[in-house]
Protein backbone atom coordinates (compact mmCIF):
# COMPACT_ATOMS: atom_id res chain seq x y z
CA UNK A 1 0.00 0.00 0.00
CA UNK A 2 1.37 3.34 -1.21
CA UNK A 3 0.61 7.20 -0.77
CA UNK A 4 0.81 9.25 -3.75
CA UNK A 5 1.09 13.00 -3.78
CA UNK A 6 0.91 15.41 -7.02
CA UNK A 7 3.70 18.31 -5.74
CA UNK A 8 3.62 20.04 -9.14
CA UNK A 9 5.52 22.76 -7.43
CA UNK A 10 8.60 20.76 -7.22
CA UNK A 11 11.33 22.38 -9.21
CA UNK A 12 10.19 25.75 -7.92
CA UNK A 13 10.78 23.85 -4.54
CA UNK A 14 14.30 22.41 -5.43
CA UNK A 15 15.34 26.42 -6.84
CA UNK A 16 14.79 27.42 -3.56
CA UNK A 17 16.14 25.04 -1.76
CA UNK A 18 14.73 25.04 1.92
CA UNK A 19 11.79 22.99 3.66
CA UNK A 20 9.55 26.54 4.54
CA UNK A 21 8.83 26.94 0.75
CA UNK A 22 5.65 28.73 -0.10
CA UNK A 23 4.89 28.02 -3.95
CA UNK A 24 3.31 31.05 -5.89
CA UNK A 25 -0.43 31.16 -6.55
CA UNK A 26 -0.27 28.79 -10.28
CA UNK A 27 1.72 25.85 -8.61
CA UNK A 28 -1.30 26.08 -5.34
CA UNK A 29 -3.94 25.66 -8.15
CA UNK A 30 -2.45 23.72 -10.60
CA UNK A 31 -1.39 21.22 -7.38
CA UNK A 32 -5.30 21.70 -5.69
CA UNK A 33 -7.18 20.95 -9.00
CA UNK A 34 -4.96 18.24 -10.68
CA UNK A 35 -4.54 16.50 -7.34
CA UNK A 36 -5.94 13.17 -8.51
CA UNK A 37 -3.90 12.34 -11.36
CA UNK A 38 -1.72 9.60 -9.30
CA UNK A 39 -4.67 7.84 -9.51
CA UNK A 40 -3.66 6.80 -12.85
CA UNK A 41 -0.77 5.09 -11.83
CA UNK A 42 -1.69 4.05 -8.41
CA UNK A 43 -2.67 0.78 -7.52
CA UNK A 44 -5.74 -0.59 -5.54
CA UNK A 45 -6.40 0.22 -1.96
CA UNK A 46 -3.32 3.14 -2.48
CA UNK A 47 -3.47 6.58 -1.04
CA UNK A 48 -3.92 9.59 -3.33
CA UNK A 49 -3.09 12.61 -1.17
CA UNK A 50 -4.50 16.03 -1.81
CA UNK A 51 -5.50 19.29 -1.09
CA UNK A 52 -9.34 19.24 -1.28
CA UNK A 53 -10.65 15.79 -1.41
CA UNK A 54 -14.38 16.71 -2.97
CA UNK A 55 -12.72 18.54 -5.93
CA UNK A 56 -10.13 15.64 -6.36
CA UNK A 57 -13.32 13.07 -6.66
CA UNK A 58 -15.31 15.58 -8.49
CA UNK A 59 -12.10 16.13 -11.17
CA UNK A 60 -11.96 11.99 -11.32
CA UNK A 61 -15.23 11.18 -12.08
CA UNK A 62 -15.36 11.12 -15.79
CA UNK A 63 -12.33 8.74 -16.02
CA UNK A 64 -13.00 6.51 -12.87
CA UNK A 65 -13.82 3.33 -14.78
CA UNK A 66 -9.96 3.47 -15.43
CA UNK A 67 -8.91 3.78 -11.88
CA UNK A 68 -8.35 1.30 -9.04
CA UNK A 69 -9.51 1.63 -5.54
CA UNK A 70 -7.90 4.84 -4.42
CA UNK A 71 -8.67 6.43 -1.53
CA UNK A 72 -8.39 9.99 -1.38
CA UNK A 73 -7.34 11.93 1.62
CA UNK A 74 -6.35 15.40 2.81
CA UNK A 75 -2.41 16.61 3.21
CA UNK A 76 -4.00 18.33 6.12
CA UNK A 77 -5.74 17.84 8.77
CA UNK A 78 -4.69 14.11 9.19
CA UNK A 79 -6.82 12.70 11.43
CA UNK A 80 -8.70 9.52 12.65
CA UNK A 81 -8.42 6.19 10.25
CA UNK A 82 -5.97 7.57 8.25
CA UNK A 83 -3.53 7.35 10.44
CA UNK A 84 -3.44 3.95 11.33
CA UNK A 85 -3.82 3.70 7.66
CA UNK A 86 -0.58 5.56 7.03
CA UNK A 87 1.16 3.26 9.54
CA UNK A 88 0.68 0.48 6.98
CA UNK A 89 2.23 1.85 4.17
CA UNK A 90 5.29 0.34 2.68
CA UNK A 91 6.29 3.32 0.05
CA UNK A 92 5.57 6.84 -1.31
CA UNK A 93 5.74 8.31 -4.30
CA UNK A 94 5.55 12.13 -5.00
CA UNK A 95 5.80 14.11 -8.01
CA UNK A 96 9.54 15.13 -7.32
CA UNK A 97 11.10 14.74 -3.97
CA UNK A 98 13.08 18.10 -2.38
CA UNK A 99 12.77 19.39 1.41
CA UNK A 100 9.52 20.94 1.28
CA UNK A 101 7.21 18.38 0.47
CA UNK A 102 8.74 16.00 2.80
CA UNK A 103 8.61 18.14 5.35
CA UNK A 104 4.92 18.00 4.66
CA UNK A 105 4.72 14.61 4.76
CA UNK A 106 6.36 14.06 8.20
CA UNK A 107 4.12 16.46 9.73
CA UNK A 108 0.97 14.59 7.76
CA UNK A 109 2.52 11.39 10.05
CA UNK A 110 4.81 9.67 7.62
CA UNK A 111 7.32 7.67 8.93
CA UNK A 112 10.99 8.47 8.47
CA UNK A 113 12.19 5.42 6.83
CA UNK A 114 9.67 6.32 3.63
CA UNK A 115 10.96 9.49 3.79
CA UNK A 116 14.80 10.45 1.62
CA UNK A 117 17.62 11.86 3.89
CA UNK A 118 19.48 14.63 3.84
CA UNK A 119 21.80 13.06 1.65
CA UNK A 120 19.55 12.07 -0.83
CA UNK A 121 17.43 14.86 -1.51
CA UNK A 122 20.89 17.28 -1.89
CA UNK A 123 21.82 15.04 -4.48
CA UNK A 124 18.54 14.92 -6.05
CA UNK A 125 18.78 18.93 -6.25
CA UNK A 126 22.57 18.74 -8.03
CA UNK A 127 21.45 16.38 -10.57
CA UNK A 128 18.37 18.86 -11.14
CA UNK A 129 20.12 21.93 -11.76
CA UNK A 130 20.77 22.07 -15.43
CA UNK A 131 24.63 22.33 -14.72
CA UNK A 132 24.73 18.89 -14.27
CA UNK A 133 23.46 18.31 -18.27
CA UNK A 134 26.48 20.24 -19.01
CA UNK A 135 28.73 17.67 -19.40
CA UNK A 136 25.70 15.19 -20.41
CA UNK A 137 25.41 17.28 -23.49
CA UNK A 138 28.58 17.18 -24.80
CA UNK A 139 29.55 13.95 -24.06
CA UNK A 140 26.48 12.99 -26.26
CA UNK A 141 27.37 15.22 -29.38
CA UNK A 142 30.82 13.82 -29.01
CA UNK A 143 29.58 10.31 -29.38
CA UNK A 144 27.06 10.23 -32.10
CA UNK A 145 27.68 12.11 -35.77
CA UNK A 146 24.43 14.21 -36.36
CA UNK A 147 23.34 15.52 -33.20
CA UNK A 148 23.67 18.99 -32.30
CA UNK A 149 23.69 21.35 -28.82
CA UNK A 150 25.86 22.79 -26.22
CA UNK A 151 25.58 24.93 -23.42
CA UNK A 152 27.42 26.32 -20.86
CA UNK A 153 27.37 28.09 -16.99
CA UNK A 154 28.75 31.54 -16.65
CA UNK A 155 28.50 33.73 -13.81
CA UNK A 156 28.79 37.41 -15.32
CA UNK A 157 27.40 39.31 -17.68
CA UNK A 158 30.48 40.09 -19.44
CA UNK A 159 30.21 36.39 -20.35
CA UNK A 160 26.67 36.68 -21.52
CA UNK A 161 27.61 39.47 -23.92
CA UNK A 162 30.49 37.13 -25.08
CA UNK A 163 28.02 34.84 -25.85
CA UNK A 164 25.51 36.92 -27.73
CA UNK A 165 28.29 37.88 -29.57
CA UNK A 166 29.33 34.38 -30.72
CA UNK A 167 26.20 33.09 -31.64
CA UNK A 168 24.03 36.02 -32.50
CA UNK A 169 20.88 34.97 -30.96
CA UNK A 170 20.96 33.07 -27.21
CA UNK A 171 18.67 31.49 -25.07
CA UNK A 172 19.86 32.07 -20.90
CA UNK A 173 18.25 29.53 -18.18
CA UNK A 174 18.34 29.41 -14.54
CA UNK A 175 19.92 26.55 -12.98
CA UNK A 176 16.80 25.60 -11.51
CA UNK A 177 13.39 26.52 -12.90
CA UNK A 178 10.02 25.40 -13.55
CA UNK A 179 8.12 25.45 -17.03
CA UNK A 180 8.91 28.20 -19.13
CA UNK A 181 9.93 30.35 -15.86
CA UNK A 182 13.24 31.21 -15.84
CA UNK A 183 14.27 31.36 -19.40
CA UNK A 184 14.84 34.05 -21.35
CA UNK A 185 16.26 34.72 -25.32
CA UNK A 186 18.32 37.62 -26.13
CA UNK A 187 18.83 38.68 -29.68
CA UNK A 188 21.21 41.68 -30.52
CA UNK A 189 22.57 43.37 -27.67
CA UNK A 190 21.16 42.82 -23.93
CA UNK A 191 18.38 44.93 -22.01
CA UNK A 192 18.25 46.71 -18.75
CA UNK A 193 15.62 43.59 -18.28
CA UNK A 194 17.85 40.91 -19.38
CA UNK A 195 20.61 42.13 -17.56
CA UNK A 196 18.79 42.57 -14.10
CA UNK A 197 17.64 38.45 -14.75
CA UNK A 198 21.18 37.74 -15.48
CA UNK A 199 22.82 39.37 -11.94
CA UNK A 200 19.82 38.03 -10.03
CA UNK A 201 19.72 34.94 -11.26
CA UNK A 202 23.59 34.66 -10.59
CA UNK A 203 23.00 35.93 -7.11
CA UNK A 204 20.46 33.79 -6.24
CA UNK A 205 21.72 30.31 -7.52
CA UNK A 206 25.15 31.12 -7.89
CA UNK A 207 25.55 30.84 -12.65
CA UNK A 208 23.19 31.26 -15.36
CA UNK A 209 22.99 28.66 -18.12
CA UNK A 210 23.91 30.07 -21.58
CA UNK A 211 22.86 28.04 -24.70
CA UNK A 212 22.77 29.18 -28.62
CA UNK A 213 19.27 29.66 -30.19
CA UNK A 214 17.96 26.20 -32.15
CA UNK A 215 15.09 26.91 -34.43
CA UNK A 216 12.35 24.35 -32.67
CA UNK A 217 10.52 22.37 -34.96
CA UNK A 218 9.75 19.46 -32.44
CA UNK A 219 9.48 18.35 -29.03
CA UNK A 220 9.91 15.06 -27.26
CA UNK A 221 11.40 13.25 -25.00
CA UNK A 222 12.03 10.12 -23.45
CA UNK A 223 10.94 8.25 -20.38
CA UNK A 224 12.68 6.30 -17.83
CA UNK A 225 12.81 4.86 -14.94
CA UNK A 226 15.76 4.87 -12.62
CA UNK A 227 16.05 1.67 -9.84
CA UNK A 228 18.75 3.58 -7.54
CA UNK A 229 21.60 0.86 -8.26
CA UNK A 230 22.92 2.25 -11.83
CA UNK A 231 20.09 0.79 -14.47
CA UNK A 232 17.78 2.77 -16.01
CA UNK A 233 15.07 1.35 -17.83
CA UNK A 234 13.27 2.78 -21.25
CA UNK A 235 9.56 3.81 -19.92
CA UNK A 236 8.95 5.42 -23.78
CA UNK A 237 8.99 8.50 -25.90
CA UNK A 238 6.84 11.39 -24.88
CA UNK A 239 5.82 13.62 -28.04
CA UNK A 240 4.37 16.34 -25.93
CA UNK A 241 3.59 20.73 -26.93
CA UNK A 242 4.68 23.94 -25.16
CA UNK A 243 3.32 27.29 -25.36
CA UNK A 244 5.73 29.94 -24.58
CA UNK A 245 8.04 27.25 -22.50
CA UNK A 246 5.01 26.24 -20.56
CA UNK A 247 3.73 22.31 -21.13
CA UNK A 248 0.26 22.38 -22.68
CA UNK A 249 -0.20 18.63 -24.06
CA UNK A 250 0.88 15.56 -25.03
CA UNK A 251 0.16 12.69 -27.65
CA UNK A 252 -1.89 9.60 -26.51
CA UNK A 253 -0.77 6.67 -28.59
CA UNK A 254 1.66 3.11 -28.81
CA UNK A 255 5.60 3.36 -29.19
CA UNK A 256 5.56 2.28 -32.65
CA UNK A 257 2.97 5.09 -33.92
CA UNK A 258 5.21 7.54 -32.07
CA UNK A 259 8.33 6.64 -33.79
CA UNK A 260 6.08 7.24 -36.99
CA UNK A 261 5.33 10.28 -36.07
CA UNK A 262 8.68 11.24 -35.38
CA UNK A 263 10.23 9.70 -38.40
CA UNK A 264 9.19 12.32 -41.09
CA UNK A 265 12.34 14.65 -38.96
CA UNK A 266 14.48 12.55 -37.31
CA UNK A 267 15.97 8.44 -38.35
CA UNK A 268 14.16 6.27 -35.45
CA UNK A 269 17.47 4.62 -35.18
CA UNK A 270 18.97 7.76 -34.17
CA UNK A 271 16.72 8.43 -31.54
CA UNK A 272 17.01 4.49 -30.47
CA UNK A 273 20.48 5.06 -29.89
CA UNK A 274 20.77 8.52 -28.08
CA UNK A 275 18.02 6.41 -25.83
CA UNK A 276 20.91 3.62 -25.21
CA UNK A 277 23.29 6.31 -24.58
CA UNK A 278 21.68 7.66 -22.05
CA UNK A 279 20.27 5.12 -20.26
CA UNK A 280 24.17 4.04 -19.46
CA UNK A 281 24.53 7.79 -18.51
CA UNK A 282 21.61 8.17 -16.27
CA UNK A 283 22.05 5.12 -14.55
CA UNK A 284 26.07 6.29 -13.41
CA UNK A 285 24.75 9.68 -12.59
CA UNK A 286 21.66 8.31 -10.49
CA UNK A 287 23.32 5.35 -9.19
CA UNK A 288 22.98 4.75 -4.93
CA UNK A 289 21.06 8.43 -4.90
CA UNK A 290 18.48 8.44 -6.85
CA UNK A 291 15.29 5.65 -7.57
CA UNK A 292 12.24 6.64 -9.47
CA UNK A 293 11.02 8.45 -12.66
CA UNK A 294 12.78 10.80 -14.84
CA UNK A 295 12.71 12.15 -18.21
CA UNK A 296 15.21 13.75 -20.84
CA UNK A 297 13.04 16.72 -23.03
CA UNK A 298 14.96 16.46 -26.60
CA UNK A 299 13.85 18.36 -29.40
CA UNK A 300 13.76 18.51 -33.35
CA UNK A 301 15.53 21.36 -34.83
CA UNK A 302 15.93 22.84 -38.09
CA UNK A 303 19.77 22.56 -39.01
CA UNK A 304 21.62 22.64 -42.35
CA UNK A 305 18.52 23.22 -44.56
CA UNK A 306 17.11 20.05 -43.25
CA UNK A 307 16.64 18.36 -39.34
CA UNK A 308 18.62 17.61 -36.70
CA UNK A 309 18.40 16.15 -32.69
CA UNK A 310 19.45 17.91 -30.04
CA UNK A 311 19.29 15.17 -27.60
CA UNK A 312 19.21 16.68 -23.85
CA UNK A 313 17.11 20.06 -23.50
CA UNK A 314 16.81 18.76 -20.01
CA UNK A 315 16.89 16.44 -17.57
CA UNK A 316 14.20 16.17 -14.92
CA UNK A 317 14.82 13.84 -12.13
CA UNK A 318 11.25 13.24 -11.22
CA UNK A 319 8.13 11.98 -12.62
CA UNK A 320 6.71 14.22 -15.51
CA UNK A 321 3.56 14.81 -17.81
CA UNK A 322 5.27 12.56 -20.55
CA UNK A 323 5.05 9.39 -17.73
CA UNK A 324 1.75 10.73 -17.14
CA UNK A 325 0.48 10.69 -20.59
CA UNK A 326 2.43 6.80 -21.08
CA UNK A 327 0.03 5.86 -17.62
CA UNK A 328 -3.27 7.24 -19.08
CA UNK A 329 -2.84 5.71 -22.30
CA UNK A 330 -2.53 2.17 -20.62
CA UNK A 331 -5.02 2.59 -18.69
CA UNK A 332 -7.59 4.08 -21.21
CA UNK A 333 -6.74 1.27 -24.11
CA UNK A 334 -5.68 3.63 -26.76
CA UNK A 335 -10.23 5.43 -26.17
CA UNK A 336 -8.10 8.95 -26.12
CA UNK A 337 -5.60 10.21 -28.58
CA UNK A 338 -4.45 13.46 -26.57
CA UNK A 339 -3.95 15.04 -23.60
CA UNK A 340 -4.12 18.38 -22.71
CA UNK A 341 -3.68 20.41 -19.64
CA UNK A 342 -6.01 23.83 -19.96
CA UNK A 343 -6.12 26.62 -17.66
CA UNK A 344 -9.06 29.31 -17.77
CA UNK A 345 -8.63 31.92 -15.07
CA UNK A 346 -6.50 30.04 -12.91
CA UNK A 347 -8.66 27.19 -13.31
CA UNK A 348 -6.67 23.83 -14.57
CA UNK A 349 -8.39 20.85 -15.91
CA UNK A 350 -7.21 17.68 -17.54
CA UNK A 351 -8.85 17.11 -20.84
CA UNK A 352 -8.76 13.57 -23.17
CA UNK A 353 -9.84 13.84 -26.63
Amino acid sequence: MRLHLFNPEHDLALAFGGERFTPPRAGRELRRCLGFLPAFWADDDDFVMVDDVEMAMERAQPWRRYFPKVRFVSLTPMKGPVHVSLAALDGVEVWGWDAAVRTQLRKAGVSEPLLPTDNCLTAVRCLSSRTATIALLDDLVYAMPGLVGHRRAVTSLEEVRSALSEYGRIVLKAPWSSSGRGVRYVEGETTPGIEGFVRNTVLMQGSIIVEPFYERVLDFGVEFLADGKGWVSDAGLSLFNTLNGAYTGNVLADEQQKTEMLRPYIDPDMVREVTCLLQARLGAMTSQVYKGMLGADMMVVRANGGYALHPCVEVNLRRTMGHVALDIYRRTHGDYMRMQIECQGGDYRLRLS
